[in-house]
């Protein structure tokens, strides 16, 4: 594990990814793979500054990195395989801490299986490639498996990390539109916008989560007394 001051680090992690998102978005620059650049350096920093408690969320970003890898060489179904890797990575992240209450499971499943089925409804009857339609249900199921396990997570910076997960479907639902449906105006400034906010949000919690792991408690010393009680 690296060692540095948290400040120091969150801010060479903040600023290094910025100058990679922007990267991406000058067009003017053109660079193989810059898309994935961005992600790269999250999962750098995860792997090398998180710890073992960040470790799903390090493999999360990586396997994010190989899916925008494939995105940028247009191989759609490996991407989306990619992708699905990142949020079963995800859900291993979230689920170990989980509280399986009735009343939460039940609104989980409300919310996860609502939006599984609306996205389903919404895209399937516009994709035509059987092997593409069955790819993007699977995928949908796996990453509506994904919000839901941030819903069931009760660990710290619970919302942070739901908000991150919203920010990812929204991309994801954006992508699933603007390639099927019809094209959506300004969408790369939306999708990507939306992804990379997503992708920083999950990598900056889950190396602040994992900050109290370093934290070691000494247990404060106990005052010397003489014995003076004698024998009763």
């Amino acid at each position: 594990m690296w060692r540095c001051k948290q400040p120091t680090l969150i801010g060479i992690f903040t600023l290094v990814y910025l100058s990679g998102v922007a990267l991406f978005f000058l067009r003017s620059v053109a660079l193989p793979g810059k898309i994935a650049c961005p992600t790269a350096w999250l999962a750098i920093v995860v792997f090398g500054a998180g710890s073992r408690r960040a470790r799903p969320a390090a493999w999360a970003l990586l396997f994010s990195t190989a899916g925008d890898a494939a995105g940028a060489l247009h191989l759609f179904l490996l991407q989306i395989a990619f992708f699905a890797a990142a949020h079963l990575a995800y859900i291993r992240y979230f689920l170990r801490e989980a509280h399986y209450s009735v009343r939460r499971m039940l609104g989980t499943l409300l919310v996860g299986g609502g939006a599984l089925l609306f996205g389903l409804w919404q895209l399937l009857s516009h994709i035509d490639p059987p092997a593409e339609r069955t790819g993007v249900a699977l995928y949908a199921v796996v990453i509506a498996a994904m919000l839901a396990s941030t819903l069931l997570y009760r660990g710290r910076f619970a919302a942070g990390f739901r908000c991150a997960a919203l920010l990812f479907i929204g991309s994801d639902a954006m992508i699933g539109w603007d390639r099927f449906v019809e094209p959506i105006s300004c969408a790369d400034p939306l999708i990507m916008g939306s992804y990379y906010a997503a992708q920083y949000l999950f990598a900056l919690l889950a190396l602040l989560n994992g900050s109290k792991d370093s934290i070691q408690t000494v247990p404060a010393p106990q005052p010397e007394s003489d014995d003076q009680s004698g024998d009763r």
